[in-house]
């Protein structure tokens, strides 16, 4: 089965939409090794063969390898990051022709980068998960805007910033009438998985005197991310309007979805 897959690679978790099927795992990988004691982890648990080489992914890495990682490198276009896909186009069952959306944070939205993460992804891939193979084409890859994507999710007219928490960067998009706006719209070079005080507090208090450079006190927020329903009380005592977008852990990947749907149709 053809289709899209909106694909939101984060850094903590891989979320995917392709308008019937809605699912996301850890973002972790870990070395392969064969085990004595076979314990079940859920559904979020992965071990995958890719490319004659094996590995723990997700739930299974992170009880079971020793050196298993979240990948926080600033660029996205790596192995890691393919693996992860390679797993979420498999997990979604398409298998040809296949349209994948996905994105970068606002600073890294350029030419340069989007091709180098569709040059990753575009090609004729075999995969193995959980016992599973499978063989599948991806076609065609659109690089969108991460926290931009998640306005496409439920959008409208007027003037919405969005604020994206991440674990790596914080990104911070203005949409007017449906357009973005650049120079209200940028990428914090922090996260919620990048702090040793892990005070998600004082981590709010500094995302609101950063926006508030160019955004007004009333402006409409929504909120984005693993941890927007926290973010968006934090953020509360100086944006009144703010609020936690529907369904905010999946709302690029939807907004992503979208986006692709849009330029197919």
């Amino acid at each position: 089965m053809s289709g899209v897959i909106g694909l939101d690679i984060g850094r903590s978790y891989v979320k995917s939409y392709t308008g019937s099927k809605i699912f996301h795992f850890p973002a972790i990988i870990g070395e392969w090794r064969e085990r004595k004691l076979i314990t079940d982890y859920g559904e979020n648990a992965i071990e995958c063969k890719y490319n004659e080489e094996r590995f723990f992914v997700g739930a299974l890495a992170q009880n079971e390898s020793d050196f298993y990682r979240h990948m926080m490198t600033e660029n996205k276009s790596h192995d890691d990051a393919r693996l992860l896909a390679l797993i979420s186009v498999h997990k979604a069952a398409l298998s040809e022709n296949i349209t994948v959306v996905t994105g970068l944070p606002v600073a890294q939205h350029n030419d340069s980068n989007k091709k180098e993460l569709q040059d990753l992804l575009i090609g004729y891939w075999e995969i193995e998960v959980n016992g599973i193979k499978r063989n599948f084409h991806i076609s065609n890859v659109k690089v969108a805007v991460e926290g931009g994507a998640a306005f496409w999710s439920s959008p409208k007219d007027g003037l919405i910033r969005v604020i994206d928490g991440g674990s790596k960067t914080i990104n911070y998009v203005t949409m007017f009438n449906r357009r973005y706006v650049d120079r209200e719209s940028g990428s914090l070079p922090f996260g919620f998985g990048t702090n040793k005080s892990n005070n998600h507090k004082e981590l709010a208090n500094r995302i609101a005197g950063e926006v508030s450079k160019k955004w007004g006190d009333y402006d409409e927020i929504w909120v984005v991310g693993g941890c927007a329903r926290e973010l968006t009380s934090l953020l509360q005592p100086y944006f009144p309007n703010v609020k936690t977008l529907q369904n905010p852990l999946y709302a690029n990947a939807i907004g992503y979805y979208r986006i692709g749907k849009s330029v197919e149709s």
